[in-house]
């Protein structure tokens, strides 16, 4: 029987094994028939059955959302997207990229879940609400805040050179 973390490991494992058949989360429809078969080809050993279920467990929990136009079509939600982010992270750039946020005590299980994120995504945190990368994850961080509601309390800084450069460095070492 599967504990509730196994069925998450299980859930992130199917979507990133979806998402890295088509090499992209972008924002337009796969057929289901295609989508099959890149995993299909790719080494998954699910059947057309399980597959099927797959995809409809995850339409019904968020991860999915179907074309209402062509019902065999399914894209992936901003959930599965922050599912799996660790996944969409672009290559280091040297550029440093700092993010700062104050979110209120309100909104705490909000806060929570974004910190989680930038941590998945790979932020060091330097002070107490100042947090740093040397990815561009400005797109993942929008896409974050938006989902979590958190937008309106959030600064993201790109600098190429500061004065804390070695300290960041041993930061981002770890």
């Amino acid at each position: 029987m599967l504990k509730k973390g196994d069925l998450k490991s299980a859930v992130v494992l199917f979507l990133e094994n979806l998402a890295a058949s088509f090499e992209i989360l972008g924002s337009s429809f796969i057929s289901k028939k295609a989508a099959y078969r890149n995993l299909y080809y790719g080494g998954s050993n699910y059947s057309r059955d399980q597959f099927s279920r797959k995809v409809s467990n995850l339409t019904r929990h968020g991860y999915l959302e179907k074309d209402a136009n062509h019902p065999d079509s399914f894209r992936f939600t901003n959930k599965a997207k922050l599912k799996i982010i660790e996944k969409l992270v672009p290559r280091k750039d040297g550029v440093h990229r700092f993010i700062s946020f104050d979110i209120p005590e309100a909104m705490s299980t909000k806060r929570n879940q974004f910190r989680k994120t930038i941590k998945r995504l790979g932020f060091r945190q330097i002070q107490q609400s100042l947090w740093v990368i040397d990815h561009d994850v400005s797109e993942l961080i929008e896409l974050a805040a938006r989902e979590y509601g958190v937008e309106n309390y959030i600064i993201y800084i790109v600098s190429s050179t500061s004065d804390i450069d070695g300290y960041i460095k041993k930061k981002l070492e770890k």
